[in-house]
């Protein structure tokens, strides 16, 4: 009740209409690219877009995406150790595991996939702003964009060129070395380039002690580097490279959960790459505008877990991806802009096994996906630009074949392809009253996720510990499916901006597995079954108390809230797993003549979940964390940063039986010239 009583008195203040002013400021003019494919001021855009900016992400403590989306975005954190995190927004998650496609919510980076849905892959040294789009988002992305879309936006410099030299030290003997530099070479070309090394050693957590084997070593590199040859066209090559590596703990008892193996030595590999190719370029004075856009994309999923040694058995993934993505936009008339495009992508899984350290089968064979879509969008602006419509519409087809794996022997297999198609719509409408402080919103759409290429296409036989297995894919299948309405309002002050949405999701024609009989064989397949509902609010506040009190330095607040009213499966009106009732993440920021505080706080409500030690549903309770953030930049061209981790030393997890780390102290010192 007192964190509510607080969050209430902060917003009265301010929202006073004492303080309110006709005046635009930077929430309203701020431009947002996600919802529409385009740029376009955020007030002029049906859906609501969340971001987290530049100042936020570098005042976070965060490494890696994962932890900077926990900290600011509402949903489900699905957090293990060993470098793999799942984004979860309204009830529907990442696939964090590869095969990105086998997820529910996507992740970009400049507007094409990542090519994994771990987030705790995701270096965020480059990342410029994250926009975030909660709701059905295949109308513009395709397959698994059903509960929204994480779309990281990169740096592009431009002015001058600085460097940054970092030396970061920490508990556990963290360490990591890093360089920035970025800039404008001269007016046609620039470029932004990062590189870090760093490495851990096992953690503690305030319950059990050394958590034995969670030490990390990442190595990356990234960077885009521009070319502006003429006026209104720029080329943009960009690249990253992360080698992922470390350890992964075990319980020595999964019913007591008192103690960590000490001696465990099973380890991965979980490195991560994507370049891409961008253009964009302006015609006829403008009218026309094309941005094309080329990548590829390689991500790697490699377990060892053998004993005495690890390397006696290993399971090996590895996702490569080519892809275009073409899109046109024409206005068509002064209130009236027409968006088209299409997509084309070719996905192949490689899938390996040793066992007792000779090749062997893997869990699952290869994969194969290609696809091709074509989407539509018409934004439409009437009344002076007071009424903003959007319609949007996207063809996916689809290509799924299951492929023999690169190891080992299967019993039998038909290595066939089948097919599918499906279309999403949207629909969009926004209106704004007294002179662009309120906006009224409403939006309809489809999200969908494609069947996998087994669930497709399987046909196979494969024999382990010594029984016979069989899987069967059904041509069948529908894609699941979700059907999106809400409906929310847009605050906009001279001190502040408030959000508020209201959202109900139906969902159904979920992909179980069941068996069949064929050719007188029982087989494991699949089939559509299962329906459920999720409804509830998204609540956004921004507060500059600067503003509001006419202070020198710069203070704001920020509190990012969601009510999950229902989320229940309508076959047996039990609530879905892994859906907290609510969750409140908020925070302070406050910069001054080279001083800078950065406090958060996250707050996770109750929510049910599968104990996979006894196969029962249980409730997991809430749980709470604070983070600190302190800078001072000195003598022009130096830093010193403090970053004090779970400040509070509260014993948490994200996800049963993985317990966060103790209380953690961060020391970085850094030279820019």
């Amino acid at each position: 009740m007192k964190k509510i009583f607080i969050t209430t008195m902060l917003a009265l203040a301010c929202f006073n209409p004492a303080w309110a002013t006709t005046e635009e400021v930077a929430q309203v003019g701020e431009m947002v690219v996600t919802a529409t494919r385009e740029d376009a001021r955020a007030i002029d855009v049906p859906t609501h877009v969340e971001v987290i900016s530049q100042m936020q992400i570098e005042q976070s403590g965060a490494l890696n995406l994962g932890d900077l989306l926990g900290k600011f975005t509402t949903g489900h954190l699905h957090k293990y150790n060993g470098m793999l995190t799942s984004i979860g927004i309204r009830g529907f998650r990442t696939e964090a595991h590869g095969d990105d496609l086998k997820g529910y919510v996507l992740l970009l980076v400049d507007g094409h996939r990542l090519g994994t849905g771990n987030a705790a892959k995701i270096d965020i040294a480059r990342i410029e702003k994250i926009e975030i789009i909660k709701g059905p988002s295949s109308a513009l992305y395709g397959s698994a964009a059903m509960g929204g879309v994480v779309n990281v936006i990169t740096k592009k410099s431009t002015g001058d060129i600085k460097t940054t030299l970092t030396q970061e030290f920490g508990s556990f003997d963290w360490s990591e070395t890093s360089i920035y530099s970025g800039g404008g070479i001269n007016e046609k070309w620039g470029y932004d380039l990062s590189g870090s090394y760093s490495d851990v050693d096992d953690y503690d957590d305030p319950e059990f002690g050394t958590v034995y084997n969670t030490s990390e070593m990442q190595k990356k590199i990234g960077g885009n580097i521009t070319f502006a040859p003429a006026d209104n066209h720029m080329f943009r090559l960009g690249f990253d490279m992360a080698d992922l590596t470390g350890t992964y703990p075990s319980w020595d008892n999964y019913t007591t959960y008192s103690n960590y193996v000490k001696d465990a030595v099973s380890k991965y590999d979980k490195s991560h790459r994507f370049f891409d190719l961008e253009y964009n370029g302006a015609y006829l004075d403008g009218k026309l505008k094309w941005k094309a856009m080329g990548y590829y994309l390689w991500d790697k999923n490699h377990w060892y877990y053998g004993s005495p040694d690890p390397d006696l058995s290993q399971s090996e993934y590895t996702d490569d991806t080519w892809g275009t993505d073409q899109q046109f936009t024409y206005a068509l008339a002064s209130w009236n802009t027409l968006l088209m495009g299409f997509t084309l992508e070719t996905l192949e899984k490689e899938s390996k096994g040793v066992s007792g350290g000779s090749p062997s089968l893997p869990y699952t064979p290869g994969m194969e996906y290609d696809t091709q879509a074509l989407f539509l969008q018409d934004s439409m602006d009437f009344m002076d630009n007071r009424l903003n419509v959007i319609l949007a519409a996207r063809y996916d087809n689809f290509d799924l074949t299951t492929k023999s794996p690169e190891t080992g022997t299967l019993l039998s297999i038909n290595e066939r392809s089948e097919s599918f198609d499906h279309i999403s719509p949207k629909a969009g409408v926004s209106m704004k009253f007294m002179d662009e402080m309120l906006k009224v919103r409403t939006n309809v759409g489809v999200g969908f996720k494609a069947p996998s290429a087994d669930q497709l296409s399987a046909m196979y036989e494969k024999e382990s510990w010594g029984s016979v297995s069989r899987y069967l894919g059904n041509p069948d299948l529908d894609p699941e499916t979700s059907l999106t309405w809400d409906v929310g309002f847009d605050l906009f002050f001279h001190a502040a901006d408030l959000s508020v949405t209201w959202f109900h999701t139906d969902y159904k024609d979920k992909i179980v597995t069941t068996s069949t009989e064929y050719d007188n064989k029982t087989w494991t397949t699949w089939e559509n079954s299962g329906e459920a509902e999720l409804q509830g609010f998204d609540i956004n506040l921004k507060c500059n108390l600067s503003q509001l009190f006419n202070w020198d330095p710069l203070v704001s607040l920020y509190s990012n809230i969601t009510f999950n009213t229902d989320f229940e499966d309508k076959d047996t009106h039990e609530d879905l797993l892994y859906i907290s009732d609510y969750e409140i993440k908020s925070g302070m920021n406050i910069n001054h003549k080279g001083w800078g505080m950065a406090l958060s706080h996250v707050l996770v409500g109750p929510q049910m979940i599968t104990n996979y030690d006894t196969y029962v549903d249980e409730e997991k309770g809430s749980f709470s964390f604070w983070d600190l953030n302190l800078k001072y930049d000195f003598m022009d061209n130096y830093g010193i940063e403090v970053n004090v981790l779970n400040m509070f030393d509260q014993t948490y997890e994200w996800v049963r039986g993985y317990i966060m780390p103790e209380r953690t102290f961060k020391v970085a010192l850094s030279y820019t010239f």
